[in-house]
């Protein structure tokens, strides 16, 4: 998870009403100057004086192609700018399915070792196996905590949006 550190230029970049709606329509795709002006009515020199304030704050990276164009996307400081919960829901994810994932083997593992090849094996051997019957249910209620924690997360996104 990137650590989004703001500094001066960045907020000097995000002090304008029109540079955040320049972020916000980078974010559905990259675009070229032309295309910006357009879309929002403004411009093209304009657009191009904003763009470059929001590169040098390193929210904007300007992609040169094959051709002649120019186009603009966000980086990855840019999104997690306009999207500063998206990477602790990622990680809440992958950490509830990964808690859901060690619980199911270890309840299939609890379960072999209670049949009757497990029994006969520890009787043989002479060993006393430990097992923890309650370990694969607190693995499948953190993965249940972490996944409501998630969603809660996803649901006030689209509220504030």
């Amino acid at each position: 998870m990137e650590k989004v550190v703001l500094e001066k230029d960045s907020f000097m970049a995000l002090a304008s009403d029109t540079r955040i709606n320049l972020l916000k329509k980078l974010d559905e795709r990259k675009m070229t100057v032309s295309e910006l002006a357009r879309e929002m009515s403004i411009s093209k020199p304009a657009v191009l004086k904003h763009l470059s304030k929001l590169c040098e704050a390193g929210l904007v990276k300007k992609i040169e192609g094959d051709r002649k164009w120019i186009y603009y996307s966000l980086t990855q400081k840019g999104k997690n700018i306009l999207y500063p919960d998206r990477a602790k829901i990622i990680l809440l994810l992958s950490s509830s399915i990964a808690f859901l994932v060690a619980g199911i083997l270890y309840m299939i593992r609890y379960m072999e070792e209670k049949s009757d090849g497990a029994k006969i094996l520890r009787e043989t051997l002479g060993n006393e196996i430990k097992n923890y019957p309650y370990l694969g249910i607190i693995l499948f209620v953190i993965s249940a905590i972490f996944l409501m924690i998630a969603i809660f997360y996803k649901i006030r996104n689209r509220k504030i949006e």
